[in-house]
């Protein structure tokens, strides 16, 4: 086997900017010397530099950040089941080379760009997970508010609402504020949301998938069945 072959793994990792200080010293020592290793990390670096215009970045879905993490929180039971030993690598590496990592152990069959390809498609999937993770923020959209002096907005998550209200004068008497949902030419659909603070938050009850707005009215104190007044508060959802 020639040299650069028993690098080949930590070239594809060091490629994605993945190790270590202490290996990817050891790896950049070895290119200093090796030029068929240099060549075959110039290949590497075409698959890896084209990974940020392949897709442009998006949010992960909630559910798919939530069957991910239950994966990884299931692989991290198993490991610790098995022992503190079970990840370590299960062959000794050659003099000079650096411990082979486990979880690339069944990649060196392959040619060095298949094995970059793999690599470059976790980083890809990496990335995603990070950046759905890091967009935990509720999406808020400004309402516009038939009263003056009085502002709201509506607070958007997974598809769940919250209206947030200040400054609105107290429902006339006999009367508190109703939330509605519309969908795009139907009649608003009563909730069972009724309130009146004048200032606070207020949970938008259901999903609010294919709503296209929320519309609070003031309606008698148990409630309407359909709006009963014009609405004081429309809010779109996206």
């Amino acid at each position: 086997m020639s040299d650069h072959r028993r690098w080949e793994d930590d070239l594809a990792v060091y490629a994605l900017g993945a190790l270590d200080p202490g290996e990817q010293a050891q790896v950049e020592r070895h290119l200093a010397t090796c030029a068929e290793c240099r060549a075959a990390l110039a290949d590497l670096r075409v698959a890896t530099d084209a990974l940020p215009r392949s897709a442009p970045p998006v949010p992960a879905p909630a559910a798919l950040k939530r069957r991910i993490m239950s994966v990884v929180e299931s692989e991290a039971e198993l490991l610790r089941a098995a022992g503190a030993r079970a990840d370590q690598p299960a062959e000794t590496p050659a003099p000079g080379a650096p411990a082979r990592r486990r979880w690339l152990g069944g990649l060196r069959p392959l040619p060095v760009l298949a094995a970059a390809a793999s690599l470059v498609l976790l980083a890809g999937v990496a990335g995603y997970v990070l950046r759905g993770a890091q967009d935990t923020g509720p999406r808020e959209r400004a309402a516009v508010v038939r009263v003056p002096g009085a502002k709201a907005t509506l607070q958007v998550r997974d598809d769940h609402g919250t209206l947030v209200v200040r400054d609105l004068p107290d429902p006339p008497p006999g009367r508190v504020y109703q939330v509605w949902l519309q969908r795009d030419g139907q009649d608003p659909r009563a909730t069972r949301a009724l309130f009146s603070v004048r200032s606070g938050a207020v949970e938008v009850p259901g999903s609010l998938r294919d709503v296209d707005q929320v519309l609070v009215s003031a309606e008698p104190p148990s409630g309407s069945v359909a709006p009963t007044r014009a609405p004081i508060i429309a809010a779109q959802t996206a």
